[in-house]
């Protein structure tokens, strides 16, 4: 028998590892489920970017104090607001992602 051959043993399942073959299944399962946060999270992280830029390309020659290295700039309430909904729902994203992959990791339990 090969290593990646599953063994039996009293009729329970286990893969090359010894680990229970369910538990293996309920880990593999459990981060494949992370591919929609995962995607979830690059699609808003590039939102938060063209939002950024969109504020910051703005900045002109008058606004920057080399001297003191101070960059003034005028930001519309709704561009501030929209930005910072932004850079907070990607950081919740990525908190969820962190521990969602943790608990993959543990066979899908904790999440």
């Amino acid at each position: 028998m090969t290593e990646a051959m599953t063994i039996l043993t009293i009729g329970n399942a286990v893969d090359a590892e010894g680990a229970p073959m369910m538990r293996t299944s309920a880990r593999a399962k459990a981060f494949m489920d992370l591919e929609a946060p995962i995607n979830e999270l690059a699609s808003m992280a590039q939102i938060m970017a063209d939002l950024l830029e969109d504020v910051l390309t703005g900045i002109g020659d008058k606004e920057v104090d080399e001297k003191n290295r101070i960059v003034r700039m005028r930001v519309g309430k709704d561009d501030l607001d929209k930005a910072a909904f932004a850079w907070c729902n990607v950081a919740s994203r990525a908190i969820n992602l962190k521990n969602a992959f943790y608990a993959a990791g543990n066979g899908g339990e904790g999440k």
